[in-house]
């Protein structure tokens, strides 16, 4: 029940980096605003989600990752219900933004209470994956499930579901997160970073920086393209964003038998050979299908791999902080993916050969990402013995 609970968070936080973009075009007309207004409504969340994800996470070591999860389902909450009522774009915006805050203490403060509620370095990993999992499958559910509440319901109902889904999550929160031990500790254990930390963190930025990149271009493709609406997009990439889902979890028990290095080679050989695949495409909706297999199957590997190897490298009282880390370097490198392939496509030479120079970019730095894991990425991401801190079991409900 615990787990099933945080991943209600993560999947929360992920849903509204994506759901609100069916519902631009609606907001533009009903509050009279501009595209610089649109892009703000998308842009106030994720700016300030990538901002304070590093000072949410050490926030949590220090005081409890439960009072920091509590903290972020009731401010996602009530910003939540600021964008369903807002009356101007101004006021919208300052409640994305408030929204953000909310959900840059949930991301890391989840994850913390994962690595702290399982000691066991292989129930870790498989709960990891599960985790993983629910933020993926956001992906295919923001625009889908925005264009079913557009279309019905109206652009607010896009923010407002969060309400019932809060009001039972928070009580259940408020009962089931223990208290977190590391912050009731005298001493805290010293912040040794190696390489096997940076590398995970290099590797999973690369991941989102090619993910997200490719995950626009596409969107681009099959909407401007070839002139197919949201939703029927949306379905187009079910082949990406389905495998992404399912093999999440499938890598967090790989992971825990095996250790990280095995899925994250797989997974980065795989979105390697998806990347190439651009280069077959040259107007149909069918030449996209192994670019989207390629990566949607070969990011299912590497997410929880790479994510928990991060976590895995530093103590257990360093959880908010090494999953902070971790998020703010797969946000900051993803938003940098979107920024290169929007400007890479948007070129005179046209949206297919901008495809096809993607293609290059892209493998490169999945090989990239490769060799970084070989290099520092330890198979099996055990904390040496001088790293650990002695500390009771987590408390139970």
């Amino acid at each position: 029940m615990l787990l099933a609970l945080l991943c209600v968070g993560i999947f929360l936080v992920q849903l509204d980096v994506t759901v609100v973009n069916v519902a631009l075009p609606d907001i533009r007309i009903d509050l009279g605003t501009t595209l610089a207004g649109q892009q703000w409504v998308v842009d106030g969340y994720m700016i300030t989600l990538a901002a304070l994800l590093l000072v949410c996470g050490a926030l949590g070591d220090r005081i409890g990752h439960r009072r920091v999860v509590l903290a972020g389902l009731t401010v996602f909450g009530l910003a939540s219900l600021g964008c369903g009522v807002a009356p101007t774009i101004e006021l919208l915006v300052a409640a994305r933004a408030i929204q953000g805050i909310g959900a840059a203490l949930l991301l890391p403060g989840t994850l913390a209470v994962i690595t702290d509620r399982y000691v066991d370095r292989a129930a870790r990993a498989r709960a990891v994956g599960i985790w993983a999992g629910a933020g993926a499958l956001s992906l295919p559910s923001g625009p889908l499930l925005g264009g079913a509440l557009v279309s019905g319901l109206g652009w607010r109902a896009v923010f407002l579901i969060n309400l019932p889904i809060i009001a039972v999550g928070l009580p259940l929160a408020f009962r089931l997160i223990p208290q977190h031990q590391s912050a009731r500790q005298g001493t805290r254990s010293p912040l040794r970073i190696g390489k096997d930390f940076v590398g995970a963190n290099v590797t999973a930025g690369l991941m989102n920086l090619v993910g997200l990149g490719t995950v626009l271009v596409l969107t681009l493709y099959l909407q401007e393209h070839l002139g197919h609406n949201a939703f029927r997009a949306g379905l187009e990439l079910i082949a990406l964003f389905l495998p992404l889902s399912v093999l999440a979890p499938v890598s967090g028990r790989i992971t825990a038998r095996y250790g990280p290095r095995l899925p994250m080679t797989i997974g980065l050989v795989l979105g390697a050979a998806g990347s190439a695949c651009l280069l077959i495409v040259h107007g149909g909706y069918r030449e996209l299908i192994p670019v989207e297999l390629g990566l949607g199957i070969g990011m299912g590997f590497l997410t929880a791999a790479v994510v928990n190897a991060a976590v895995a490298s530093l103590p257990p009282d360093r959880a908010g902080f090494a999953s902070g880390v971790n998020n703010t370097c797969r946000q900051a490198f993803g938003a940098i993916g979107i920024i290169l392939y929007g400007a890479i496509v948007g070129r005179p030479a046209g949206m297919i050969t901008g495809l096809h120079t993607l293609a290059y970019i892209g493998t490169s730095l999945w090989l990239v990402g490769l060799a970084i894991t070989w290099l520092t990425v330890h198979p099996h991401a055990e904390r040496a013995s001088t790293d650990r801190v002695s500390r009771p079991e987590p408390l139970r409900p």
